[in-house]
């Protein structure tokens, strides 16, 4: 895996390897685009690398006992994130970066929503594009390691902050890349999600919108609807394997028409991150694309985890199993800068 991390660097030309868009000429008042989502080798490489990264080193259950210490063990293979390439994926080779694009970073959330991983590589990810030419190597590195501060209807807080130079403040008026000690005192705050440290915190930060800003928010947006994904999964895996009345509960139709719906979520969430990232830039709204890709992806992980509880059954309410984990975390995410009523709020403006 990590060899295949020093492949991408080497890549020719790897500005070409994005998911394929062709644009019609307008006819009338309408513009046309053909959007081709299939992969591309690379980019299906870059998924085969960071999946089995996180499937060697962050299984999900490895959260059961984490008691708000669930970064730990992101930071613990911060090494070999980094040896894969991951911060600076997106960026420019001007700026620094390994040269893909969006596309190519939404792959790696929609993989880290799956294992529920801490929401600071996310941040790792988006920081690098925040930061000035100064502080962007030693974020590209892990010397200089990212956090989120959630500075959204009035309160901060700092989130898997533990370890962290620097916060990508995220707020109604957009965001912005601080030093961690600019947040003054940190006061811990307990949290329904026990995977996740989180700490009060002040901040006077100046917010500011624009195209990294959205990207941020299709990157959250990917994030939940790999989450999605991996409940679905999940859901119907348990569905093939439990029996009752001599027979696997997913032969009966009303659990085959829940992993349907389980499905569609997923599908329509996935989709409509991809659509976005592979027109972003192409002169469509990329606001009001990606608050669809916020809406859909939201919806469709609280959704699928409360679903795949139910399927469960019993045990699905239990600590012991991991379906309790996916529901806080989907809520966790689906609030980081915004909020449902905010994202409609963009979609109808």
């Amino acid at each position: 895996m990590l060899q295949m991390g020093h492949w991408w660097r080497h890549q020719r030309n790897p500005p070409q390897c994005h998911w394929r868009a062709r644009a019609r000429p307008a006819q009338g008042t309408f513009r046309t685009m053909i959007v081709n989502l299939t992969p591309t080798e690379e980019q299906q490489l870059v998924e085969d690398s960071i999946r089995g990264l996180l499937a060697d080193k962050l299984p999900v259950d490895r959260l059961r006992e984490a008691h708000a210490h669930g970064g730990a063990v992101e930071r613990a293979i911060w090494g070999d994130l980094v040896e894969l390439g991951l911060f600076g994926l997106g960026l420019a080779e001007e700026r620094g970066g390994i040269g893909y694009g969006l596309p190519e970073e939404v792959i790696v959330a929609k993989a880290l929503g799956a294992h529920l991983a801490s929401p600071s590589i996310v941040a790792q990810m988006i920081a690098v594009h925040l930061a000035d030419d100064a502080t962007r190597p030693a974020l590209m590195s892990g010397e200089a390691r990212a956090a989120f501060v959630n500075a959204f209807d009035g309160g901060a807080h700092l989130i898997d902050g533990e370890g962290a130079t620097h916060a990508v403040v995220v707020g109604k008026g957009g965001a912005a890349l601080v030093a961690i000690d600019s947040l003054g005192a940190a006061e811990p705050v307990e949290l329904i999600d026990e995977t996740v440290a989180v700490a009060k915190v002040s901040t006077d930060a100046a917010l500011s919108g624009g195209a990294e800003v959205d990207r941020l928010s299709l990157l959250l947006a990917t994030y939940m609807a790999g989450l999605a994904g991996a409940t679905r999964d999940m859901a119907v895996d348990y569905a093939k394997t439990r029996e009752q009345f001599g027979q696997p509960i997913g032969a009966f139709q009303a659990i085959k028409h829940q992993c349907a719906d389980l499905a569609l979520r997923a599908a329509g969430a996935e989709t409509q991150c991809y659509h976005t990232a592979v027109t972003f830039g192409r002169g469509n709204d990329d606001g009001v694309e990606v608050a669809c890709a916020r809406l859909l992806a939201g919806e469709a992980a609280l959704a699928n985890a409360k679903q795949n509880i139910q399927i469960h059954g019993g045990m699905g309410f239990t600590a012991e199993c991991d379906a309790h984990l996916f529901l806080k975390r989907a809520h966790l995410i689906s609030m980081l800068g915004t909020s449902k009523v905010e994202v409609r709020k963009r979609i109808l403006a």
